[in-house]
Formats: structure tokens, sequence, C-alpha cells
């Protein structure tokens, strides 16, 4: 008996069922083409930068496994729906599939993982040069705060949104067009645009400096303001309600429980968003070495 067979579960017996559904959701993912493409290239993006040591890498697990996971989420979510309807009468509900979904998403968030450690001992093994990037006053905290958000926090946070995208707008063409204004928007505000990155914060992903130049010297290690811890706390919100709307697309699941959980993320988003905006470094900084 398949997973999307099971029967409907009555008891703590539930339990089990969910179990199987995300072992077996887990095991579609980790055959997903997207996946392994992803996979595949974190490995590729493990090497040290020059200047930046492995701070230079965060684009790679977030294009990998954020942005790839999102489509290849939305298309299995998508999937699976079409699964239910095709079975006539619901094997399980709804909400226990999408959790099952949810739960699929740890995998990438594991790979994110392994990703972060190697990283985090390549900085201690390579740390970078004076002139490059972190530079000044940065405490240990700040930089595993960086590298935890902007890389497994961004590989968990795609594949969530791709559930939310495959419940709420299964159509294809949706994900990727979701994905495309994803990438655009972050671009924006990634510090690139200088007027932006006193507001930077409120992005999904985000850099805490890099060689954005100065007059005269393109190349010159900037360190920009907020707090990336509370980014990071932000970002767990994110997740937060992306289960929770991803849930509430199941009219059963739509319990004064759910709503208010849901109010109290949306709330303690805002609260952490606004705080790594107003915390920590007050001002952009320049590294006083210029670039070679």
């Amino acid at each position: 008996m398949s997973a999307q067979a099971l029967p409907l579960p009555a008891t703590a017996a539930g339990r089990g069922v969910l179990r199987r559904l995300a072992a077996s959701e887990t095991r579609r993912y980790a055959r997903h083409p997207l996946f392994v493409i992803g996979v595949l290239l974190c490995l590729l993006g493990l090497r040290p930068d020059a200047r930046e040591a492995s701070f230079a890498n965060p684009i790679v697990p977030a294009a990998a496994l954020g942005v790839l996971g999102l489509v290849a989420m939305a298309s299995m979510t998508r999937d699976a729906a079409a699964l239910r309807r095709a079975a006539g009468a619901p094997p399980v509900p709804e909400r226990v599939q999408t959790a099952a979904l949810v739960l699929a998403c740890l995998l990438p968030f594991a790979v994110g993982l392994l990703w972060y450690g190697w990283n985090v001992r390549l900085y201690h093994v390579n740390p970078p040069p004076p002139d490059g990037f972190p530079f000044g006053p940065v405490t240990e905290g700040w930089r595993l705060a960086v590298l935890f958000g902007e890389g497994p926090m961004a590989a968990l946070g795609g594949p969530l949104l791709g559930v939310v995208i495959g419940r709420w707008w299964p159509r294809r063409g949706v994900a990727p067009m979701v994905a495309v204004l994803l990438v655009a928007f972050v671009i924006a505000f990634q510090g690139l645009v200088a007027p932006l990155r006193p507001v930077r914060h409120v992005s999904p992903w985000t850099y805490f400096g890099g060689p954005f130049g100065v007059k005269g010297d393109p190349e010159r290690m900037l360190l920009m303001s907020g707090s990336p811890q509370w980014w990071v706390g932000y970002l767990v919100c994110l997740c937060g309600l992306a289960v929770v709307a991803a849930l509430w697309h199941d009219p059963r699941a739509r319990t004064p429980r759910l709503r208010a959980v849901g109010a109290v993320l949306l709330a303690a988003a805002v609260v952490a968003c606004v705080l790594a905006m107003v915390t920590g470094i007050d001002h952009t900084m320049v590294n006083p070495l210029g670039s070679p």
C-alpha cells in the first residue's frame, strides 16, 4: 500500500500515518532532479573566496536549494493534490498531506546544515585577510548568524514557500514565475541599492557586507548595518507563517489555535524585522584597507 493510499487516521495512529507519508514525500524529494542538481551545485561551491573566505558562498545554497527547492516542492505539492483528487474519497486529510510535505522540507534544510558546518569550519581554517570581509566590530555570533540565515534558512524557506504555492496556486508556471520575482526582489534588497540598505532586512535573503565598493575603489569591502541575529529570527517567523498558510488551505484545519499561531508569528515577524534594522551595527562601515 502506498503512502497516498493510507487509511484515514482516527486516533494516535495518525502520527504513524504522518510519519510514513512524510518518509514517502522525503524520498520523492530526494529523487527530484532539481534537488539532485541543487546538492551537486552546493558541492561545487564549497571552495573559499580569497577575500571573503566562506562568506562568498551562501548564494550557492540559497539558489540551489532555496530557489530550485521552491519550484521542486511546488511541483510535488501539485502532484500530491492531483493524486488525492484521482483517489476519489481522500485517503488522508489534506492537512496531514500538507504536514508531510512540510516535513519533507527538512531534507534540504539538513543539506543546508551540512553546508553550514563545513563553511563555519572553512572560515576558521581560512579566515579572510585584513582587507577582506567580515572585518571590524563583529562577534562570532554575528558571523554564525549571517552564514545560518543566508544558507540553511534559505534552503528551508524556499521549499516551504513552494508548498504554499502548490496549495494555493497549483497552475503550472506559477512557481517559476514566483521564483523569478523573488530573485528580482532579493537583488533589489541585497545591498546593491544604497538607499534600500537600511531596510534590506525585510528581504528573505540579503547580504551583510562584501565588495560593494566606494568611489575610486569599486572592490572595497563594506560592512552593512543591522543585526543578523534578529534577521534570522525574522526568517524563522516567515517559515512558520509559510506552514500556517499551507495548512490554512484545508478548511478543516482553520481552527482558532492555527489562527492564533499565525497572528503570533506575524506579530513576531514584524518585531524581529524592525529589530534587525535598528539594532546591531548602526551604520555602513568601510574597510580602512583598500582592495588589492
